[in-house]
Order: structure tokens, then sequence, then C-alpha cells
């Protein structure tokens, strides 16, 4: 059992302008938490009671009177914790313990502290020590299931469970657990089951003469989660505390949760208008600023949040990453703000990358744009910025505020941000659909003005994907079909659930999947006008069962009938023979492990007869066009890599196979088609762009063959000399001939001996004679 432990604030690399006097007093009048009756020193319940009703200043004199008046070492730690100086907290609670190792209470208290601090692994270690000396202490099993129910560790679920069922649980651990109940049931979107733990709560917080305020923050949550903004609530918590910014705080956390980024901001800033020392709201609000664009605003919001709680990650993250931000660019375009018809883009994009991905970044968004505002019956009022990011852990704080994010994309409205095309391998990653998914995104979000559910967002932008994207084809991981056969599709009135609350490890991928298909078929049942018009309803306030109900005319039970009719009459055949497939599948692998190529058509082809849109890395299609050009079979193979190509397939690799196959066969107008889609795969391929660009060039399309060839000296190749020779190729079959002449003359500058350089400079210049004649 340990006894010694030290507090560890997060490294930083961020340079932080000093704070004011003002900034580091109000610091220290930061929330204290309701402890519920976990602490039982009836001094500090006294100071505590003067900081619950709003008495800053009494309060703070009544703990620095705690520590100079000899009290135990338990009550210094209380008193030093509640005037957040953590450091001497941590060395009382040490010497405590160790005075009085068997004190569980003190110990549990020594756990909540690091709680508070962010450090959670040292909390749970103290939590579980405590459990294992004492099993039935209800505090210490609050404390774990506050930590795991932060993390959405669903392992939270069986310490509130049995906090909630235990006869011999105190009240105070009792209330604690139904609080955290009811936020847990809040963000899930159960307001019923939500009400009725803040109901049981309040009776047990009235009895004890317990402070009201977080019963209060979450009844305001729960109203706006029922579009109710003014909510009784909010007067009834500032009567009793006037400077408790958790009435406006908590239910700005819903507002981020339901993606209302700008309207979580506003109830931040109140938060930190009567609540100054409130750290977690001005980080709040200096991420969700972010999230708006709102950088140097965003900016002196983490700064305080820092100076105020320096042991939060998350602003030292994200004030790290706009640290960063001076490695980036800005791209505009149009280049000249109030160019007629355009929405201004603006994308953030690494120096390194950005003459490479912002041609096609700006082409693609808008094409999305048009294709959206058309389709979705909507026209984008504000600037679009995209930002994408080299370093995925970049993105991750960028989203979140901490590393270890999976997901690819996030948009907040009017803001997009992802990966970069170097920020994962290119056979995993096709940035130009991300790009496409997440404008897609854009579309619904202010359509419906941020309150379309997650399901149907998604399901829109996978749906788009597969239907209008730059590489379109209906794509579905083997894992779903194994989910479809299972039968673990939610009804279409839940399926938020499977992104929210996800109940096994693959079901948000399986969401993701279900939701586009189930656009699929609204738009294929019903027309596309039908999911605009569900998208509206949502504007309206409608929940999923009304809003079909309204716009599809049927009920929601009729239409999970229909839906999985369409599943089974789309899917039928791979979902009645998985287990052909996989047997299938495995003895391929045999065959291609043994050069047995004959043996892979013939399996490949059974495969193909099964699930001809399968397009995933381990699609039949590239082990049969290997197998076809093993046997020489060049032509037969090129078939197998259109084929997968066609239904969206985009492995580089066997893509710029694909088309240098076609450009021998003289077919150069696909080959230069195929070798454009790579671009959206990976387009940091100096040598792709300058391939292409002479195949371009060939065709008589030389200003298109000039942007690839700018792009591929732009990234910086090992061979400059033959760079700006084909730059200066271009510019001459576009009659620039200045500008091909200074590109000549620095091919030649870096090898003076490079016979074609010298060539054309020689054309030019007789030209030039010949015209002054």
């Amino acid at each position: 059992m340990k006894t010694s432990r030290e507090f560890v604030r997060p490294g930083r690399r961020i340079t932080i302008m000093a704070a004011t006097l003002l900034t580091l007093l109000l610091g220290h009048a930061t929330a204290r938490e309701i402890h519920y009756g976990a602490v039982t020193d009836m001094d500090v319940i006294a100071c505590d009671q003067l900081h619950w009703r709003g008495q800053a200043d009494q309060s703070r004199n009544c703990y620095a009177n705690l520590l100079r008046t000899g009290t135990s070492l338990a009550v210094r730690a209380e008193a030093a914790w509640a005037l957040k100086d953590l450091q001497a907290a941590n060395s009382w609670f040490q010497q405590a313990m160790r005075e009085n190792p068997d004190d569980v209470a003190t110990r549990v208290r020594w756990g909540d502290l690091y709680a508070d601090s962010h450090q959670d692994a040292e909390a749970m270690d103290i939590y579980r020590e405590v459990i294992e000396r004492d099993g039935s202490n209800a505090f210490a099993r609050l404390g774990a299931a506050r930590v795991l129910a932060g993390s959405f560790d669903d392992a939270a679920n069986a310490f509130l469970t049995s906090l909630l069922t235990d006869g011999t649980t105190t009240d105070g651990a009792r209330a604690g657990a139904l609080l955290l109940s009811a936020r847990i049931a809040l963000e899930s979107g159960s307001l019923g089951e939500a009400l009725a733990a803040l109901d049981d709560a309040a009776e047990i917080v009235d009895r004890n003469d317990w402070p009201p305020l977080k019963i209060y923050a979450l009844r305001a949550a729960a109203d706006l989660l029922n579009n109710v903004t003014a909510s009784r609530w909010t007067e009834i918590s500032l009567a009793y505390n006037p400077h408790y910014g958790g009435i406006f705080a908590v239910p700005a956390h819903f507002y981020v949760i339901t993606r209302r980024y700008r309207g979580a901001i506003d109830l931040y800033q109140r938060a930190i208008d009567i609540e100054s020392g409130l750290a977690s709201a001005h980080e709040e609000l200096g991420v969700n600023l972010l999230r708006d664009n709102q950088v140097s605003r965003a900016r002196k919001h983490l700064v305080i949040a820092h100076d105020q709680d320096p042991f939060s990650p998350i602003a030292v993250n994200t004030l790290r990453l706009l640290d960063s931000f001076a490695n980036f660019t800005l791209v505009n375009d149009p280049e000249m703000p109030d160019h007629a018809g355009l929405v201004p883009v603006t994308l953030r994009l690494h120096k390194e990358e950005a003459a490479a991905i912002a041609p096609y970044a700006i082409r693609l968004t808008r094409e999305a744009i048009a294709e959206f505002t058309d389709r979705y019956d909507f026209a984008l009022k504000e600037p679009v910025i995209i930002e994408m990011y080299p370093d995925h852990e970049d993105f991750a704080v960028r989203t979140t505020g901490m590393p270890g994010l999976g997901i690819l994309g996030a948009t907040f409205g009017y803001v997009v941000a992802m990966d970069s095309p170097s920020g994962r391998p290119p056979e995993q990653f096709q940035w130009g659909t991300t790009l496409w998914h997440e404008l897609a995104h854009v579309f619904t979000l202010e359509a419906s003005n941020h309150l379309v559910p997650r399901w149907f967002s998604e399901g829109i932008s996978v749906f788009e994907e597969w239907r209008s994207g730059p590489n379109p084809g209906v794509r579905i991981p083997m894992l779903v079909y194994d989910a479809m056969k299972d039968d673990r599709f939610l009804p279409v009135a839940e399926l938020d659930q499977g992104f929210l609350r996800p109940a096994y490890e693959e079901q948000i991928i399986v969401s993701y999947m279900q939701a586009g298909l189930v656009c699929q078929y609204i738009d294929a049942a019903f027309g596309p006008e039908a999911l605009s018009g569900l998208l509206y309803k949502y504007r309206d306030g409608r929940q999923t069962g009304e809003a079909i109900e309204e716009v599809l005319g049927i009920s929601p039970q009729e239409f999970d009938r229909d839906f999985n009719q369409f599943v089974k009459s789309q899917h039928g055949d791979i979902l009645d023979n998985l287990e052909v497939w996989q047997r299938t599948k495995l003895s391929m692998q045999q065959k291609i492990s043994s050069s047995d190529w004959p043996g892979t058509i013939e399996l490949a082809k059974q495969l193909l007869d099964l699930l001809p849109q399968y397009v995933e890395p381990d699609s039949p299609y590239l082990a049969l066009a290997r197998a076809q050009e093993e046997l020489g079979q060049r032509r037969q193979a090129i078939a197998a890599l259109k084929k997968f190509w066609r239904n969206g397939g985009y492995d580089p690799a066997a893509l710029k196979r694909l088309s240098g196959w076609l450009y021998e066969e003289n077919r150069s107008g696909e080959a230069i088609d195929v070798l454009t889609s790579v671009n959206l795969v990976d387009p940091l391929d100096q040598e792709l762009h300058g391939t292409l660009g002479d195949m371009l060039l060939e065709a008589e399309r030389a200003q298109e063959a000039l942007t690839e060839y700018s792009i591929a000296l732009a990234l910086n190749p090992h061979d400059k000399a033959a760079a700006n020779y084909r730059m200066a190729s271009a510019h001459h079959r576009l009659g620039n001939d200045e500008q091909s002449q200074d590109h000549l003359l620095q091919a030649l500058d870096i090898a003076p001996n490079f016979r074609p350089a010298q060539r054309l400079l020689l054309d030019l210049m007789r030209a030039g004679s010949d015209t002054q004649r």
C-alpha cells in the first residue's frame, strides 16, 4: 500500500504570456466540489457552506484559518485543497496516511484529490486499495465510478449498480451515484431516466441539507435538451449562489455533445462571468472557441485555464497545438474577397504540404459545395475552414484536447479538421473521400441548426461517400456483414445509441454503415427530397420517430421492417454465404502462398460472384489481377483492376499499376483518369505528379500538366533539373515562353549538360530571333 505519491504536472513546450495578478488571485476561488458527506469535520463543512453559498472571501478566510490553527492533518489537506494549493494538500494527505494508514475515509479523499487534478491512474490505485481492504466502502466505489465514467469505461456500471442496489450505501454516496447516473442518462438522451434519478437525489440532498447546486444544473441541462433554453432552475440556482458557474457550464456540456458549439460558447462565457475562477469553463470555452475558428480568443481562455489548473492536459495540449500553427499556412479561395457567388474557403495546411494538397482540396471542396447545395436545398452562409494535420495526434488534440482519437475527421459547423494525406499510410486512407464526408456534415449541421441526430448526419455523409464522392461505390467492411448476419442492427429510433454508448467493440463502425444504408434506402424508396425533408424536420425540433412519420408517412416500426427487407434484397447473397466466403478466402490465400495462380483465379472469381462490390484492402480483385498477370493475362488483369477501381477501390500501388498498363495499351485517357484518382489517396508522391503531368502534356492538356509539374517541383524532388525542364515544357506548350526560359535556365544552372533543356532553350532563342526580324 502506497503512502508516498507525487503530483506531476503535464510537460509544456508552449509559450504563454504571464497571467495578470488578478487572474492568479481568481485561480484560488475556483469551485470546490460538493462532497455529500464524504467530509465529516464540522470546521471544514462550515467553510464549505460559505463557499457553496458564493461567499468567496469569507470561505477563503475560513479555510486559511484552518491551516493556521493546528487542526488535524486531514483537515489541513482539505483546507489547502480548497485554496487550490494541491501540492500542499497532497503533502498533508501523505502525512495523514503515514500517521494513520487505517483511516480509509481520508485515503478516499486523497484519491478524490488525484481525480480532481486529472491524475486518474493514481486516483484509481487509491480507490482499489481501499476497496481491497473494505469492499463495502461506498465513497471509494463512487470515486472509481466517476473516473471510469469520465473515460467512457463500461466498468463504471458495475460500481453504480452496486451503489444504487446496496441497502447499506450511505446517503452521500447514493446521492453521488444518482447524480452520476443522471448525467450519463442525459448524455445518452434518456431524459425520463435522468429526471427520475434527479428526483431521488433531490430527496436525499434535501433530507441532509446539502447544497442542491448540481441538481439544479442537471435539471437545467435536461430542460436544454428539451429545447427549453430559459430554465427556471437557472434562477433558482443563482438565488442560492449567484457565483455558481456550473449552472451554465453543465448545460453547456450538453450543447457540446449535441454539436451546438456556439450555444456552448455563450453558456461557458456566462459561467466565467459569474465565476471567473472556474478553470474548467475557461478551458472548455477555449476549446469551443477554437472549434468556431476564434483562435486568438481561444488562446486567451486556454492560458487562463492553464494558470488556474496547471494539471489539466487538455489546456496544455491545445496551447501546444496553437503554437504549432506557426508551421502552417493559410490558402484562401478565392484569393480576393467578395468574389461573386463563391462561398469563401480557407485551408490551413502544413507549409511542407500546402502546394501539393491545396489544388485538389479546393477543387473537391467546390464540387462538394455545389453538389450538396443543390441536393439538400441549403446555401452556406459563412466561409468554410478546412484544417489538415500531418500528425494524427495533433488532429486528435484539435478535436478533443487529448491524443488517442481513432477517427479521420471532425466537423464543428463551418470548421472541418482532419488528418492530412501524410497522417496515415496511403493504402489505409482516402483523404479525398474523408474531406467529402466531412463537407456533407457542414451541410447537415448547418441546415438543421445543429439539431440533426448523430446517426442521420453520419448516415448522409457515408451515403454521399458512396453516391457522389470522389471515389464512389458502396464499401462495407466484412465485420459489418457479420453484424448484419447476427441481427445486430439497431431500430432506427435507437440508432444514435450505437454512436453514443456502443455495447460492443465494433458497434460504432457497424452504426456508421447501418446509418449509410438507412439513407441509401430512404433515397431509393422515397426519393432524395425525403432526406432533405427529414433534415428540416430535425431543424424544427422533431425526434426521429416523429420525423419519419411526418416525412415518410410510416411508423418507425414499419420503417425497420421495410429497411430489413431492403438490406436482405441488396446483401442477401453474401449474408447467406458468409461461412462459404470465409472458407473460400482462406483457400485462396493458400493458393497464393503456393503460387497456384489458376487456383487463385478460380477462387477469386467465386468470391466476386458472391460480393462483387467488395474492395477493401483484402479484395479478391487484387488477388485476381495478380494471378492473371503472373499467367501473362494482362488484358484480364486490367479488367479486374478496372472493376476494383470502378467499385471504389483505392489501393495506390494497384491503381498506379493499372494506370501504367493502360498507358502501355495506348489507353492514355483511362490511364490519366486512374492516376488522377490516386492523388486523392497519395498527393505527396512526387513521382506520381511527374508521370501524370507527362501523360497530360502528351494528351495536349498542358494547363493540367503544368499544375502537376508545379506540385512535383514544390515537393522538393531530388532531380530538380528534370522538374524545371518539365515546367518549361508545359509553359512553352501554353505559349508562356518567358516563364519557360526562366525554368530552363534554372535547370541548366543545376545540370549544365542537360541536353533536352539545352535544345528547348535553343529553340526558344531561335523563335525569338525569328520574331524580331
